[in-house]
């Protein structure tokens, strides 16, 4: 069932040498976490009850969140095992409970901070550590929050198993982060200026940027493989257009412009669907980003209805939670509840403490 945790599914085979890899000297620290993981994911493969696999799931992941806990990080071994055990857990906690991953980000970023800084790039790390940072940038675009640590440039053109070809946009979402925490509190004129020019630099790097070892590629991949590569990477470059454009303007201001940047995410996931009889993996963030733009009921429901293709299919938790936070926020936009999403009162609980009381029921 690793082929439902990776972009492409010729990752499968990857991930599980690279799981099996870490076993011989790392298996009593990694396997409740594994099994955690295993539990939640046969339960998706076989269909059984959602509840009792979440409940034996939570048995495993409990010792599992000790171990991290007492890990001590000094080696580039021990970080990248530490991230390795992050990892497995943040998977675990996003696609079956929901809610908490963002401690778990914050807390093995800020572990293995130490050995990222003072080290030049090391792919093993790089490539356990890349999904922590993805899930923590969804928490902080919704809080509006800083992320724990930028991501570095140096190890960005890899195709990754989760990212794909989009490494090299994370530090440009990490950048709004920041810049969206920056304008939460800020009110001086000349601050937000300084902020707005910020963002121009953001826009600027983003809308030229073409992923620069595409033609590496073409001999590692099949053509359907490559076309979700090529889709994947351009519907996260206008979804980070699309969240630029929102941190400067609210909703009913340019909003023509907005509505663009989301219809060409939406097409480009139809279209890509359409064309490899397989829907696109790993863009929720773009798909959410689009989707609120989304206007007019017929839309909307069609909207609603990709969730099932375009929101994780691991973790259908977060598929009740998105279909639940884009009508309120269709409902706070209608009614001018709210003019930027960032500030809705309603939060996807894709995020720590935001799981809505309804979904839990």
């Amino acid at each position: 069932r690793t082929a439902i945790v990776v972009v492409l599914r010729s990752f499968a085979i990857i991930k599980q040498q690279t799981l099996a890899a870490l076993l011989p000297f790392a298996l009593p620290i990694l396997k409740h976490a594994y099994l955690a993981c295993a539990v939640w994911l046969k339960s998706l493969q076989y269909g059984t009850d959602e509840e009792v696999a979440r409940n034996t799931g939570i048995l495993f992941a409990s010792p599992a969140m000790s171990t991290l806990r007492t890990l001590s990080v000094t080696t580039e071994q021990d970080a990248t095992l530490c991230l390795a055990l992050g990892n497995t857990l943040a998977l675990f906690v996003y696609s079956g409970i929901g809610y908490g991953v963002a401690d778990i980000c914050h807390y093995c970023i800020s572990a293995v901070s130490t050995i990222v800084t003072s080290t030049p790039p090391s792919l093993p790390l790089e490539s356990w550590k890349s999904f922590l940072e993805l899930l923590e940038v969804m928490e902080c675009l919704i809080h509006r929050r800083s992320p724990t640590l930028r991501a570095p440039q140096q190890l960005q053109e890899r195709v990754d198993r989760k990212l794909g070809l989009c490494l090299p946009l994370l530090p440009h979402y990490q950048d709004l982060c920041i810049v969206s925490h920056s304008l939460s509190n800020e009110t001086d004129a000349s601050c937000i200026a300084r902020i707005h020019a910020q963002l121009d630099k953001i826009h600027t790097a983003v809308d030229e940027w073409i992923p620069s070892h595409a033609r590496q590629i073409l001999d590692h991949f099949d053509s359907t493989e490559l076309v979700h590569l090529l889709a994947q990477a351009k519907v996260y470059r206008l979804a980070t257009l699309l969240v630029a454009h929102r941190l400067r303007h609210d909703f009913e201001s340019e909003d023509d412009k907005a509505g663009v940047w989301s219809k060409e995410v939406m097409r480009e996931l139809e279209l890509t669907k359409h064309m490899t009889k397989q829907p696109l993996r790993f863009v929720t963030l773009p798909f959410i980003v689009a989707a609120i733009e989304v206007r007019g009921t017929e839309a909307r429901v069609s909207t609603l209805q990709a969730v099932k293709d375009y929101v994780d299919g691991f973790a259908p938790v977060i598929q009740r939670a998105t279909t639940t936070f884009l009508s309120r926020i269709w409902h706070e936009r209608d009614t001018t509840t709210t003019a930027r999403w960032f500030d809705s009162i309603s939060k996807p609980c894709v995020v720590l403490h935001s799981i809505d009381t309804a979904l839990c029921a």
